[in-house]
């Protein structure tokens, strides 16, 4: 910041002074109203905004500025959904579901990097030939199940440990899904003894809500 000689000093409390004296004794009587134009301009806008509002509600639905929505964007309780969307005036409450990709992803990584797939996929057993013919393929599956060293891992995965035999591979994959899809079993599928009891343990729902951190 520069500086500039000067022939004489300001006041800087000359200005408040000034207006402190006009406004000693009450309100300054030299005044007026400024900008009222913007008056009609304000009032106009409020007519439109009244008028939009009408021809909204006698076109639209304005439960709808409440109304819960599912994945799909359909309304709940509504007669008309957008896009030709469903009916649902019989279905007014909004559920929660399972995520059925994030439960079924930890076994299906069980199963498919289990040490069973693994020589089923690889390595081939007797007279059986790998299911996986070349190279490439070979590598990828061990990368993406990181059974070898790959950039994309940073360690081995956790799937709640490995399957080392078929009997081992049914009872274990059978049991995990049979809670899935057991309509009568809510209450085991969700305990931590159950089937898939490592995926509800303490330090698995604290791992979930802090996955993103």
């Amino acid at each position: 910041m520069g500086s500039l000689c000067s022939c004489c000093s300001s006041d800087p409390n000359a200005e408040n002074k000034k207006v402190g004296d006009e406004l000693k004794e009450g309100p300054v009587k030299n005044r007026h109203c400024t900008d009222i134009f913007c008056l009609p301009i304000f009032a106009f806008a409020q007519v439109v905004f009244v008028i939009v509002t009408i021809i909204g509600v006698q076109d639209g639905d304005p439960t709808k500025l409440y109304k819960p929505r599912d994945f799909q964007g359909a309304y709940c309780g509504a007669d008309k959904n957008w896009n030709g969307g469903p009916t649902t005036t019989t279905m007014p409450f909004m559920s929660y579901t399972m995520n059925v990709s994030a439960t079924a992803d930890v076994m299906m990584k069980q199963l498919v990097c289990s040490s069973v797939a693994q020589k089923a996929l690889v390595s081939g057993q007797g007279a059986i030939a790998p299911l996986l013919t070349t190279e490439a393929e070979r590598e990828d599956y061990l990368c993406n199940c990181c059974i070898s060293p790959c950039t994309k891992c940073t360690g081995s995965l956790e799937v709640g440990g490995d399957l080392t035999s078929g009997a081992s591979l049914s009872s274990t994959i059978g049991g995990r899904m049979g809670d899935l899809t057991n309509t009568g079993g809510g209450g085991s599928l969700f305990s931590p003894v159950g089937a898939n009891g490592d995926m509800f343990s303490a330090s698995s729902f604290w791992k979930e809500a802090t996955k993103y951190f």
